[in-house]
């Protein structure tokens, strides 16, 4: 039985359109914005991270340079994400007795599981872009486990003497350490779309705090949100992923920690230019492909993505508020 008909990239296009939209919640709040990149290879020049405000020139003189000329260019090499799935003959045997709605059914579950796990792994590589450096487990040649290593930089800090846990802590405090993280910011980042994120543990010392409060005003408690004198609000980001070496949860935010997003800093997630003659050498979000083999035989489905999150550290900024 012949897939490759199921395989074209219009045939791939209808199938994702078919499929439901899939939702993980650090690409939906901070990588909203996705590109294609025609190359295989991201350099400094690519990121289009935005500069912040500029001089003004002189009418009729040379425009102003947002990207130096001078200074080393780092290429980053985007490196793909290449699950399979395995269909024996065996398994294309029974396929042909489907009709041809029951056939690209069976496919569409395929591609699906091939998708998910693309996007699972693009979540995760999200998450860990928040602390200004992916370290994700690469698998080399002969199946030994590496490391994909990216540096983009180390996000500010501010350290705050008042822990929220702390008794004598009050609400005007914990407002204070969040206008300290925005004056951070505001140095460097545009700072006209923030978020502070927080995970469980600084969520539930949050409520406890304000449980205690005699005016129930102060504060308000939502579904994934708590909103502090009007002027604040914290979200609960509790987005985790695997650590493939130990097989423990890891949380996009760290514990004890809130951290500040300026979403207008240009936040972004490439995917890069597939390394595959089928796809035609381009950017796609998610491509899969049949191979045959002989051994045993079958058909062996591969899919494809190079996703690169790129966070703009300047646009971050972190702070411990627990003992």
């Amino acid at each position: 039985m012949d897939l490759k008909k199921f395989f074209t990239r219009e045939a791939i296009v209808d199938t994702l359109q078919r499929l439901p939209e899939l939702r993980t919640p650090v690409m939906d709040l901070i990588y909203p914005n996705r590109v294609n990149h025609p190359f295989p290879v991201v350099g400094y020049r690519d990121l289009g991270l935005p500069s912040g405000n500029i001089p003004v020139v002189r009418r009729g003189s040379q425009s102003y340079p947002l990207v130096p000329a001078d200074g080393s260019v780092t290429m980053i090499e985007v490196q793909p994400v290449n699950p399979s799935v395995f269909l024996s003959a065996a398994d294309l045997n029974n396929l042909k007795l489907l009709d041809p709605q029951g056939q690209q059914q069976y496919i569409d579950n395929q591609i699906d599981t091939l998708r998910r796990a693309c996007r699972s792994t693009a979540e995760a590589l999200a998450a860990q872009s928040l602390t200004g450096t992916i370290s994700y487990p690469l698998r080399g040649e002969g199946g030994a486990l590496l490391t994909y290593d990216i540096a983009y930089g180390t996000p500010a800090s501010v350290t705050e003497s008042k822990k929220w846990d702390e008794a004598n802590t009050k609400v005007s405090d914990i407002i204070k350490t969040l206008g300290k993280m925005m004056d951070t910011l505001k140095k460097s980042a545009p700072a006209m779309d923030v978020v502070f994120l927080c995970g469980f543990d600084v969520y539930a010392a949050l409520v406890e705090k304000i449980g205690a409060l005699p005016n129930s005003a102060i504060a308000q408690v939502g579904a994934d949100f708590i909103s502090i004198g009007g002027v604040a609000k914290i979200q609960l980001l509790p987005a985790t992923y695997i650590d493939l070496n130990t097989g423990q949860a890891v949380s996009a935010i760290p514990a004890k920690t809130v951290l500040a997003v300026d979403r207008s800093s240009g936040f972004k997630l490439i995917y890069a230019a597939l390394d595959n003659l089928d796809a035609g050498l381009v950017a796609l979000p998610f491509y899969a492909q049949p191979v045959n083999t002989q051994d045993p035989s079958g058909v062996k489905i591969i899919g494809e993505s190079k996703p690169l999150p790129v966070p703009n550290v300047k646009g971050l900024v972190k702070s411990v508020v627990l003992t």
